[in-house]
């Protein structure tokens, strides 16, 4: 049976070590959306004069685009390594991203969550939209992308993990060490 899903929240990410590991987490509220790309290249071979058999070449790409009212200086460090200096954020023109991994969830329209954890990835630096005040407020969401990558194993690394509150076998524990392990 089909259902709906709808909502966003729970949104959390911590760095990925040298380790593969994620010792530390920490929540971003304010979430708007997020929006998940997945490339898969397929190639339909053709023999006896029409399709023959269609090649995978596996998941080559994975964005995940997210916008949220606001990402505070926290959450920046975290992502981009950025250096505070008397309460102010330093983007020295070196830096890069660091490795994150993160998790977030929607629902069912029965009330059972789906959580979705990437694995290890960069995001990109937020620009800023702002607009002179003209009426009621329209605040403007900072959005960044993120492209993420398989964590571990060169041949068999994992890059996305779906959990279903509705599978007989979840177990949220289970699916938050595998997106957040800790050692």
């Amino acid at each position: 049976m089909s259902k709906v899903k709808f909502g966003l929240r729970g949104f959390e990410f911590g760095e990925v070590n040298a380790e593969n590991k994620v010792p530390t987490t920490m929540k971003l509220t304010g979430m708007k959306s997020a929006k998940i790309d997945i490339t898969n290249e397929l190639v339909t071979i053709a023999a006896d004069d029409g399709p023959y058999v269609v090649l995978s070449s596996g998941i080559t790409g994975t964005q995940l685009e997210i916008s949220v009212l606001d990402l505070p200086t926290e959450a920046r460090k975290v992502l981009y390594g950025i250096e505070v200096k008397d309460g102010m954020e330093v983007y020295n023109k070196n830096l890069t991203p660091k490795d994150v991994a993160c998790c977030f969830r929607t629902s069912t329209e029965d009330g059972k969550a789906i959580w979705i954890g990437l694995l290890k990835g960069k995001f990109s630096l937020p620009g800023m939209e702002t607009e002179t005040k003209d009426g009621s407020p329209a605040p403007k969401e900072d959005s960044v992308t993120g492209n993420f990558v398989a964590r571990g194993d060169d041949e068999n690394g994992d890059v996305m993990i779906i959990a279903r509150e509705d599978n007989p076998a979840f177990n949220l524990e289970k699916f938050r060490a595998a997106v957040f392990p800790k050692s």
